[in-house]
């Protein structure tokens, strides 16, 4: 019979404590519940308000069209950004051709720009007084609002995912593969396509799932270039109709969809295999002559240049130092707003992702994995499914006089937790995995409890994780703008709804600070990104 020496026994007694119930699964179940609410209001007002007459007719006919041109601007954006995003992996980790470095950081700086802060410089580039109208006339342009035009605006800002997705998949086999291939006499495009491609799949369909996760739930784009989607149905039924069932049950739609994409996202992730640590060499790369290598270059700085550097260019060309008071005072109050609510709904995400992440780490039983999946769902959720879900929970309460502002912006950090925590919680679950079990069983042994353990050990080693997941919630948070729209108070403007309501107005001038603003935040995240996949493919 095995036995377990002496040095094991306080980790073997720890795991058989953390599988029974303990408070940490109760936490973990208590946060699931909370963050999911929404969801599951959404889902029972869904299946609760049947079909009626206005529901019917929103289903045969109005809910369809919704829902197939949502499938098509998926199919025709996660088309695009599939083909550039592995193609420009595959270049990037494969091949060696002048300005490659550069390109492989270049190529996830359209990550930083919010899709509708794009449209609306690409809306004004390409409208009747634009600097393309100018070139080729006005009645020669193409319709830029359109399905197309919003598919090309998505597929620039989410073919990124599945380029970094893809290059960190191939940065660690992609050189043995390839000398393998070349020793049996395949050509490196063969080998490509027919080897790494494969290989580096799962990480492929975990990037376009996630990529087509974002087109889906987009809002902005869609309702700026008059595409009818199901969340620009969702706020059209809610603001138009004021019609929450019918809402909810568009919401439940969108849902659904986003589910799948989770679901396929989440296969994606637990089909990559971990690499033997001999095939973590230097990558010898093909070195391409000099006609292929100018096609390779172009074919990288293409996506940068539509993707990033024209968008900004329109922006600093709108941009008007002479703003009026009037225009600066909404503008800085707008910024205060979005620094405030975004440092608290930061603040309290992150504080609930460690709590979660300390409760998975000491309870691993599948009660625990079960609301632990539970409690992360929020990141597949669209902010306008979000916003509705929360509608529906207080719907029921009643509103309590003097209280409406305030109970505004508690629903609107409940939105923000709610579908930011994952964030959080994957940063901080990344930093906790670093440290030993085995430090947390010898802390026991010299007499600490776990807040002590939490405070004066964990937090210490993992407070770089924790920093990392805070700053990437408090840009979410002032990024998003269905949620926003949809459950702010009165008058209370962040730099999202600011760019929106501007933008709407025609008047993408005044709107071109906040926007270049959202723009230098999302280069915080997207350039750290950048900067590790550089590091992993050298």
């Amino acid at each position: 019979m095995a036995t377990i020496s002496s040095k094991d026994a306080p980790v073997s007694a720890e795991i058989r404590r953390v599988n029974r119930f303990s408070p940490g699964v109760a936490a973990i179940i208590l946060i699931a519940l909370l963050a999911a609410a929404p969801i599951i209001a959404i889902v029972l007002g869904a299946v609760h308000a049947g079909l009626g007459e206005a529901q019917a007719h929103m289903f045969s006919v109005t809910g369809a069209r919704y829902l197939r041109t949502t499938l098509l601007l998926c199919f025709f954006a996660g088309t695009g950004a599939a083909i550039i995003g592995a193609g420009a992996a595959l270049l990037i980790s494969l091949t060696e051709f002048p300005g490659r470095r550069i390109l492989a950081v270049a190529l996830a700086l359209p990550f930083a720009i919010p899709a509708y802060v794009g449209a609306y410089a690409y809306g004004d580039l390409f409208g009747p007084f634009g600097l393309i109208a100018s070139i080729v006339g006005a009645s020669d342009l193409p319709e830029i609002r359109s399905l197309p035009g919003a598919a090309f605006i998505l597929m620039l800002t989410t073919y990124p995912y599945i380029y970094l997705a893809m290059n960190a998949a191939l940065a660690s086999r992609s050189s043995s593969l390839m000398e393998a291939a070349r020793a049996l006499g395949v050509s490196p495009a063969r080998a490509a396509i027919d080897v790494l491609f494969k290989i580096s799949r799962p990480a492929f369909i975990g990037g376009l799932a996630l990529a087509l996760m974002e087109i889906a739930a987009d809002y902005g784009v869609a309702d700026y270039f008059g595409v009818p989607t199901l969340s620009v149905g969702i706020f059209r039924t809610w603001y138009g109709m004021g019609d929450l069932a019918a809402a909810m049950q568009l919401a439940a739609g969108l849902f659904f969809l986003a589910l799948l994409l989770a679901i396929l996202e989440s296969a994606g992730r637990r089909g990559r295999a971990t690499d033997d640590t001999r095939a973590l060499r230097a990558n010898h790369r093909l070195k391409l002559s000099a006609p292929h290598a100018t096609l390779a270059v172009f074919a990288c700085a293409l996506p940068v240049l539509f993707g990033f550097i024209a968008p900004s260019a329109v922006l600093l060309s709108l941009m008007n130092l002479n703003q009026s008071g009037h225009a600066v005072t909404a503008l800085t109050k707008a910024g205060v707003n979005t620094a405030l609510i975004a440092a608290i709904g930061a603040a309290v995400a992150i504080t609930i992702a460690l709590i979660l992440a300390y409760g998975t780490r000491r309870a691993r039983g599948r009660i625990a994995q079960f609301f632990l999946r539970l409690a992360t769902l929020g990141y597949a959720v669209p902010g306008a499914v979000m916003a509705i879900g929360i509608l529906a929970l207080t719907a029921n309460l009643g509103r309590i006089s003097g209280l409406a502002a305030a109970g505004g912006i508690a629903a609107l950090l409940y939105a923000y937790v709610a579908r930011f925590l994952t964030a959080g919680y994957n940063a901080t679950t990344g930093g906790l995995e670093q440290i030993s079990p085995q430090m947390d069983a010898a802390a026991k042994m010299l007499g600490a409890g776990p807040t002590r353990i939490l405070r004066d050990l964990h937090l210490p080693l993992a407070h770089r994780s924790i920093l990392a997941g805070s700053a990437i919630i408090a840009i979410d948070i002032a990024k998003e703008l269905p949620a926003t729209l949809i459950l702010r108070p009165f008058n209370f403007e962040t730099l999202s709804t600011h760019i929106y309501r501007l933008a709407a107005d025609e008047r993408l001038a005044d709107a071109a600070p906040a926007a270049l603003i959202l723009i230098v935040l999302g280069l915080i995240p997207t350039l750290a990104l950048s900067r590790l996949n550089r590091q992993t493919i050298g």
